[in-house]
């Protein structure tokens, strides 16, 4: 299907995970969040655990989903911001320096290490999708903004890369080449949540956002307003949905709901006394039931989740990011939703947590308005940021880079 150039002010994006796929079109006005005025969304076919496993089956609910938001919005679209939620992405930091003479530090050194910084970017290759600048650096202090009339021998300036493996991306590039799409930008799934789910006020303070999908569960560590690291496990809620389905002798289909209306990620005293009726799989006779406690249930639930929990505290322990990133754990995603979640969460982490819904966009749907739909709003929002990123443009010219300039962009397009 052709499809007219995109209208401009609209922004589309598009959230493809292993259980649903999302589109959302929406308007921007100037100052103002973007309005949502296009919605689409539906279960997720040929991806498994966040990668495209069988892209006629993925295309075939992208366009569902694509079309059902135009239809709505009044409007085609041609190019998507997408989030990727496979690809086993990579946080690295990387400092490039610059000796200093003795005079002080002016815009010429700025230049020659903004020079260092691209040249280390195209050296990345394909497989870097975002570079966030952190700030300066003089003789090895502390991060900085603006270093310019200080003195040192050396100039530095820090830089977080994310980078995600090649194929998972030539795969999302191919679905969505083959839906005739673009792609604006590609962007990993907690950065977009976090972008959702955090307010400003915890991304400056510093704050730990974790994204809860069928396929993977994905973390963003975020402080001084800038996304610091990403990392992902390739455990979801889907598997515990399988956990139950083995655990209880049940169909998946039957497995889903019983972890929706009776699942908990904690125990609780009354749970030895509630008697749940089990669909025996496979089984004939449709009034066959095997009847458990609901104890049973949840404690084949909470294993998994402990699991879950342990793997992500381990890669915040493992790279030092149990203090930075703040005092709070935030938890969205589908699989956010299960009763006492966050409970859990908090006995995991030591730290309080809570459930956060989208934020930062108007015109959602009360069904798209929950935790699930976060890395979709997000991804509006990321749109938005680029477009006043002044070294979005640039940057477009290295493979998927970018990453979130906040205030360095800003004190660029200012001095430069």
């Amino acid at each position: 299907m052709a499809r007219s150039k995109t209208k401009s002010g609209l922004i589309a994006a598009l959230d493809i995970g292993t259980s649903k796929v999302c589109c959302f079109i929406a308007r921007r006005e100037k100052d103002l969040p973007p309005k949502i005025i296009g919605i689409g969304h539906n279960m997720s076919k040929g991806l498994q655990s966040g990668a495209i496993s069988n892209l006629d089956a993925a295309q075939e609910v992208v366009l569902a989903a694509v079309n059902a938001a135009e239809k709505m919005a009044g409007h085609t679209i041609e190019s998507v911001i997408v989030n990727l939620s496979g690809g086993q992405p990579e946080s690295e930091t990387h400092t490039v320096e610059l000796p200093l003479g003795s005079r002080p530090i002016g815009n010429l050194e700025i230049r020659k290490l903004n020079d260092q910084k691209e040249a280390l970017l195209r050296q990345a290759g394909d497989e870097l999708i975002h570079a966030v600048p952190l700030g300066f650096r003089v003789d090895g202090t502390n991060s900085m903004n603006d270093p310019r009339g200080m003195y040192g021998s050396t100039l530095g300036l820090d830089l977080h890369f994310v980078r995600t493996q090649t194929a998972p991306l030539r795969n999302l590039d191919t679905l969505l080449r083959r839906c005739h799409l673009a792609i604006r930008e590609t962007v990993v799934t907690p950065l977009a949540s976090g972008l959702s789910a955090l307010t400003p006020d915890q991304r400056d303070l510093g704050a730990t956002v974790i994204d809860m999908g069928a396929g993977t569960t994905s973390v963003a560590v975020f402080h001084g307003g800038q996304v610091i690291y990403t990392a992902s496990v390739p455990v979801g809620g889907a598997h515990v949905t399988r956990d139950i389905a083995y655990g209880l002798n049940t169909s998946l289909n039957h497995a889903e709901r019983m972890k929706t209306l009776h699942g908990s990620a904690l125990t609780s005293p009354s749970d030895d006394q509630e008697i749940l009726a089990v669909p025996v799989i496979g089984d004939e006779d449709e009034n066959n039931f095997n009847h458990v406690p609901r104890s049973m249930l949840i404690n084949i639930i909470k294993p998994r989740l402990e699991e879950t929990f342990e793997l992500i505290r381990d890669q915040l322990e493992e790279h030092g990011l149990s203090q930075i990133g703040g005092r709070s754990i935030v938890l969205t995603g589908g699989a956010s939703q299960l009763n006492a979640i966050s409970d859990l969460a908090n006995q995991m982490f030591e730290r309080p947590a809570s459930i956060a819904h989208p934020h930062g966009v108007t015109g959602l749907a009360e069904a798209t308005a929950g935790p699930a739909f976060s890395a979709c709003a997000g991804l509006l929002l990321r749109a938005v940021e680029q477009q006043n990123d002044p070294l979005s443009e640039a940057m477009a010219n290295i493979r998927q880079s970018g990453g979130r300039w906040g205030r360095l962009g800003a004190w660029f397009k200012e001095n430069f």
